[in-house]
């Protein structure tokens, strides 16, 4: 489980004008907890120790550092090793496209679109087969501004 808390985020930015663009990704466990009224909080905690079921956060926190707009931007993550994507769990908080691999990152596309081989016939790729997902933001991020983009996933 350390390499899952070791994990490298790829980050490839593709940006129309020459930037001074950082990332700052953060990992998180998610605890359920009880309020003072009973009810159910999930809260985002320090990873001290992960388990399998437990499920796991990754934050992306990008700043654009330069003096101008940052454009077509593009950021990839792998799935990391025993665990799984949960669906519908990858957001952004700006404008942006959310696409997903099956083959390591060779090729995206919409979860729709992505066909495993399924002996003679193909068939849509469940959410668990993922192994890469990439964020394509749409609008452009102002000078001396920061994003978010995030994903959870369960250990296996």
């Amino acid at each position: 489980m350390k390499k899952i808390l070791g994990l490298v985020f790829i980050l490839v930015l593709f940006v129309e004008a020459k930037q001074s663009i950082t990332l700052v990704s953060k990992s998180f466990k998610e605890v359920i907890e009880l309020d003072k009224n009973g009810n159910r909080v999930v809260k985002l905690v320090e990873i001290k120790k992960i388990l399998p079921k437990d499920v796991v956060v990754y934050k992306n926190f990008i700043s654009n550092n330069g003096k101008k707009e940052a454009k077509n931007m593009v950021l990839n993550n792998p799935i990391p090793k025993h665990t799984e994507y949960i669906e519908g769990s990858a957001k952004c908080k700006n404008l942006c496209r959310i696409l997903y691999s099956v083959d390591g990152g060779k090729v995206f596309d919409d979860a729709s679109k992505l066909l495993i081989k399924d002996g003679d016939s193909s068939r849509v790729a469940l959410a668990r087969e993922y192994t890469n997902i990439r964020w394509i933001l749409e609008e452009g991020l102002f000078s001396k501004s920061t994003t978010e983009v995030s994903f959870r996933v369960k250990v296996k």
